[in-house]
């Protein structure tokens, strides 16, 4: 398969987790926010159009958009969940030699101080008042951003494990006919 030929791994992958599971959640929760506002904002409206209210055309039309918009807390945990199987995935296809696992321990206190760093950042937009509350209803991924330092470490040494050990070695890699 074209697919499986020339497979490489980066040492990056970590922190490219990192800035997306940062940089989703924060979005997510800035595009729930703005549209809570705006759900806010057009609940309050009073008037009637002709013998319908605007507050029932309201609720029959954006309203139900407005709830959709609730499965994007489910979307940040899905997604970052989904960056850390295809990192364990990509280990698993890519094989290497023994003597990078130096440069994967390496890769992975600098993940560990990236993570904490990020972590850091995220816990002060949690401290503000009004953003705070948004961000802590997006339970999964605030729990994924407020340990991302022990996540970061964890996954980038066991990707590091998996793709040194080689469990993908076929028969030829390992000289057997």
């Amino acid at each position: 398969m074209e697919i499986i030929k020339n497979k490489k791994g980066a040492y990056t992958d970590v922190f490219v987790f990192i800035i997306m599971a940062f940089a989703i959640t924060v979005f997510f929760g800035i595009m729930y926010y703005g549209f809570s506002e705006f759900n806010d904002v057009l609940a309050t409206v009073q008037f009637d159009i002709g013998d319908t209210n605007f507050t029932t055309i309201v609720n029959q039309t954006w309203g139900q958009v407005f709830d959709a918009y609730d499965q994007l807390k489910t979307l940040a945990y899905v997604l970052i969940f989904g960056m850390i199987l295809t990192m364990f995935t990509s280990a698993w296809m890519v094989r290497r030699p023994p003597i990078f696992l130096v440069i994967w321990i390496v890769v992975s206190l600098v993940a560990i101080i990236a993570g904490a760093y990020i972590s850091n950042a995220y816990q002060l937009l949690l401290a503000n008042p009004d953003f705070g509350s948004t961000l802590e209803s997006f339970k999964g991924a605030s729990y994924m951003l407020l340990y991302l330092p022990f996540l970061a470490g964890i996954i980038s040494l066991f990707t590091g494990l998996i793709s040194l050990i080689g469990l993908n070695k076929s028969r030829r890699e390992e000289g057997q006919p």
